[in-house]
């Protein structure tokens, strides 16, 4: 199993938690040592992102990786569906069958992983839901600057979840046998 992410610097903590987060599943399940991170040069952050950088970096690194490792059952695009288009594109330039050599598995349920010639598995962690939330509380926020209760202005902390929902599409199977 490889997992294949954008750098994994100190600035991007969310990556490093889902990375993390990940492992910890895997670990749990007692598969911890046969998992893969291959992330990306830093130097991809220091630069302005292309539309397509996320879908080179899953590209570029599966080719990468399937240099030294022959015997991947599945590779995670960790970030989102656009590094997952990379990975799949990469495995099929070099003759690999998704998901019967390999799955693949995607983060975000974008529009296009619905598609039914690419029919991705992915996790939906309802972003849209997220933004929508976001917008209502800083809306709040900006309408009770009107209200003056008190001589304090109040600090108020929200904590919203959304429990993630892994998708199952046509990218991922059981591991092949040897």
């Amino acid at each position: 199993m490889a997992y294949i992410t954008p750098p994994l610097t100190a600035r991007q903590k969310q990556r490093f938690r889902r990375v993390e987060g990940f492992l910890d599943e895997f670990r749990k399940a007692g598969y911890g040592d046969q998992v893969i991170v291959k992330e990306a040069d830093e130097e991809f952050d220091r630069n302005v992102p292309g539309i397509d950088s996320e879908y080179r970096i899953g590209y570029d690194l599966t080719k990468e990786l399937l240099r030294t490792e022959k015997d991947l059952t599945a590779i995670v695009g960790g970030l989102n569906d656009m590094i997952a288009f990379g990975i799949m594109d990469a495995l099929q330039d070099m003759k690999y069958k998704v998901p019967g050599d390999v799955s693949v598995m995607g983060c975000d349920n974008t529009l296009f992983s619905k598609v039914k010639k690419v029919s991705l598995t992915t996790i939906e962690h309802f972003v849209v839901h997220k933004g929508m939330d976001a917008c209502d509380i800083i809306m709040k926020k900006i309408s009770s600057r009107d209200w003056k209760y008190t001589e304090f202005e109040p600090v108020s902390i929200y904590h919203v979840e959304y429990e993630p929902q892994i998708v199952v599409r046509g990218t991922t199977s059981y591991a092949k046998t040897k």
